[in-house]
């Protein structure tokens, strides 16, 4: 959420600069434009697209394991975090 609004207020705070029509700020036109633009898409990466393709990649990842094993595994079994915790665990034990 602090992302999105951080990236809504700026966006909203550079709009007065993209709908004056003075001589002056014409020079400053493509800046405001460009730093929008890549605000706008810089967050639907971040937020959508980030978490699709992990998650993606995740699901990949326990399909492989299963066509080599043949059992059930469920995501957190393939996932690397997890993995190097329990191995962290088990090194302390």
């Amino acid at each position: 959420r602090a992302i999105f609004l951080t990236s809504l207020t700026t966006v909203a705070g550079l709009s007065p600069l993209l709908l004056e029509k003075s001589r002056q700020a014409q020079f400053l036109k493509p800046m405001a434009i460009s730093i929008s633009y890549g605000i706008i898409i810089a967050t639907f990466l971040t937020l959508l697209m980030l978490p699709l393709l992990l998650s993606a990649g995740n699901s990949i990842k326990v399909f492989i394991k299963w066509m080599k094993t043949g059992d059930k595994i469920t995501k957190e079994e393939v996932e690397r975090a997890n993995i190097e915790l329990n191995s962290e665990k088990d090194a302390l034990q």
